[in-house]
């Protein structure tokens, strides 16, 4: 169990899937737990990770957070 397994698609993917429903299937970290079986601490830094190459950005708090046009790039250049 390592930050290292989650990448940072998955942690787009997550973000993106939570705003879409309105967060009505989980809240980003919530949903990378599920998706990866890892520990909340291990998805939290995995975000915190992606926060720090400029993927996602936040206001008050990760939880509810948004993509930067570099993580919406990303994204949509993988999908």
């Amino acid at each position: 169990m390592a930050t290292k397994d989650i990448t940072d698609l998955q942690v787009l993917q997550a973000y993106d899937d939570s705003k879409k429903t309105g967060y009505s299937i989980g809240w980003p970290e919530d949903l990378l737990q599920q998706r990866t079986g890892q520990p909340e601490k291990v998805c939290a830094c995995a975000v915190e990770r992606a926060v720090g190459r400029g993927l996602i950005d936040y206001g008050v708090t990760l939880r509810s957070g948004w993509l930067t046009e570099k993580g919406a790039s990303l994204l949509s250049n993988i999908q």
